[in-house]
């Protein structure tokens, strides 16, 4: 039992809290308490030899047939620590998901941020493919409209983030068209068209170059960027010559 627990140990070496629970172990383990959590009714802390192993879920409990007074075999073990380990990065993940949508890849490399192994990572996902949490449609179309409402991009831009972000050409070719942009272009520049006519002294080159290389960085193509430009001078500066454009 001994040379099977220290085999066990060498596994989780990069899971430090867990390690240090194990190490005390120099005999049989025999559960001597099963406890549920105060803060998660379907997880149960469980004791050996009156001290505390891990929690798990308790379906596994069940599944085990983990019982005061039994002895925690070494399967048993390996699949508690599996699962411990499981939910640790599903825990992780829904976390990372709680402040807003993310891909799947970006899922999978806050992961392997979080040094988890890989095995892991695809059986977390997996988990929360239950849930439809990492759907990359979904995902998408939260990203396009979220551009579209607070900060309007090109489609080529936006094509370029959600690549970045490891979302399937097919999905963002289908999502993404580069039709409306006129009208997004239009939206990203008013305000800051606005902001460049308050200076009295400002004429249509330095407009045009200023507002021109903000529309470009957004993603905007060369001739919607000039139709843009031109049409907000017109419309912000109406007392303004024909002749400087």
């Amino acid at each position: 039992m001994l040379a099977i627990a220290l085999a066990f140990l060498s596994i989780l070496d990069w899971h430090g809290s867990l390690y240090s629970r194990l190490a005390w172990y120099d005999s049989l383990m025999i559960i001597t308490a099963l406890e549920a959590q105060a803060r998660d009714a379907e997880r149960v802390n469980v004791f050996v030899d009156g001290r505390f192993l891990l929690g798990v879920n308790a379906a596994l409990v069940y599944k085990l047939e983990l019982a005061v007074g039994n002895e925690l075999q070494s399967d048993q073990l390996e699949q508690l620590r599996y699962e411990e380990t499981l939910q640790q990065a599903v825990d992780r993940a829904y976390n990372y998901l709680s402040y807003r949508p993310h891909s799947r890849e970006e899922v999978r490399r806050y992961l392997q941020r979080k040094q988890t192994p890989p095995d892991i990572i695809e059986a977390a996902l997996a988990r929360l493919d239950r849930f439809d949490l990492v759907n990359d449609r979904s995902f998408a179309t939260f990203w396009i409209e979220n551009r579209e409402q607070f900060s309007p991009r090109g489609g080529r831009a936006l094509k370029s983030e959600l690549r970045m972000k490891g979302v399937q050409r097919d999905v963002i070719d289908e999502l993404v068209s580069e039709e409306q942009d006129e009208t997004l272009a239009l939206r990203a520049a008013r305000k800051k068209a606005e902001s460049l006519v308050r200076s009295p002294s400002l004429d249509f080159a330095a407009f045009r170059d200023r507002l021109g290389s903000f529309l470009l960085r957004r993603g905007f193509g060369y001739a919607i960027t000039n139709r843009t430009v031109r049409a907000l001078w017109q419309e912000l500066k109406a007392d303004a010559p024909e002749e400087e454009m």
